[in-house]
């Protein structure tokens, strides 16, 4: 069996380590190398002993290794993801967030069975929420739910859709390494968005995705791009994202693309108008809401239904 690195990333979260550790302890896989990477949290260096002293104790013969990849200054997710990949040694790659946990015991195993069956370099599980009252949510805003669907597109169809969101539940996806060899790691243009311009630059090379349609991640619904609410600099990297990613290769409405590119920006506008909302004047916010209102009709609707899917799902 191939060297599985889990990476596992924190950032001001430590105490959400626990429950990620013990996911990676519960698996069957029998040869895993765990690699944990901190962009800098306030209390590293008080909360790192005890850590190391729980893995110590709870660790199994299944993990090889465990290799700490600390920073003494913020870098972003970016850059933190790509330290903990040269760290790394595995021949298949899986990051988790701080308080995100593998669904059971053979998540990893299947999807490593499953991708390297299917001779390609990325795999993606299935995601599920939890609120942080520990709901389970199935249908994220964030991400394609409908695998069925997405095993049927072409790389370019991928991409398309990619131009328009990201779609792809980037918490649970698997890759080889391979892949990081032949297309290099996360672009550092960006700080914190580390999947978006990775998929849109593998899909423009031709590199296809495969689905596998198990529950294999529990995401926590409390990170920086699940809970709809995203914060300026998350935004500065859309901006980065679309103009350098994706305005000068999207050319599917042809004489038109100039007209969709104007709207898209000022759906991005319209966000980093509510990250900026709790700074904004009270006349500020008014004009805010008349200047975008088209857009809080469509994401309420979109909010409304995509939570009527799950109202239906737990029934």
């Amino acid at each position: 069996m191939k060297l599985a690195s889990i990476l596992i990333l924190s950032y001001n979260n430590l105490d959400g380590l626990y429950d990620t550790l013990d996911s990676v302890f519960r698996q069957d896989y029998p040869d895993i190398e765990l690699v944990i990477a901190d962009d800098a949290s306030r209390d590293y260096r008080e909360k790192q002993p005890a850590l190391d002293a729980y893995i110590g104790s709870h660790r199994t013969p299944r993990i090889r290794d465990v290799i700490w990849v600390p920073h003494e200054t913020n870098g972003g997710t970016v850059k933190n993801s790509n330290d903990a990949i040269r760290a790394s040694h595995g021949e298949y790659l899986l990051a988790l967030a701080s308080e995100d946990t593998l669904a059971h015991e053979s998540a990893l195993s299947h999807m490593i069975q499953y991708l390297a069956d299917s001779g390609e370099n990325v795999c993606f599980g299935r995601v599920r929420g939890i609120t942080p009252d520990g709901e389970y949510v199935d249908h994220l805003l964030s991400c394609e739910s409908d695998y069925a669907r997405l095993r049927s597109y072409t790389v370019e169809q991928t991409r398309n859709r990619l131009f328009a969101r990201n779609f792809l539940p980037g918490a649970c996806a698997l890759k080889t390494r391979k892949l990081y060899e032949e297309y290099g790691l996360y672009p550092e243009s960006v700080r914190l968005i580390e999947d978006y311009p990775f998929w849109l630059e593998l899909t423009r090379k031709g590199v296809r995705f495969v689905y596998l349609d198990e529950v294999t991640v529990l995401y926590r619904l409390s990170g920086v791009s699940s809970t709809g609410h995203y914060s300026e600099m998350f935004m500065r990297d859309m901006y980065t994202i679309y103009e350098g990613y994706i305005f000068p290769y999207d050319h599917r409405y042809g004489a038109l693309q100039g007209i969709y590119n104007r709207l898209k920006r000022l759906g991005l506008d319209y966000y980093m108008a509510l990250a900026r909302w709790e700074k904004l004047t009270p006349g500020a916010r008014l004009l805010n809401r008349v200047r975008y209102f088209p857009f809080f009709v469509y994401t309420g609707l979109q909010r409304w239904s995509n939570d009527r899917k799950n109202r239906m799902n737990h029934k």
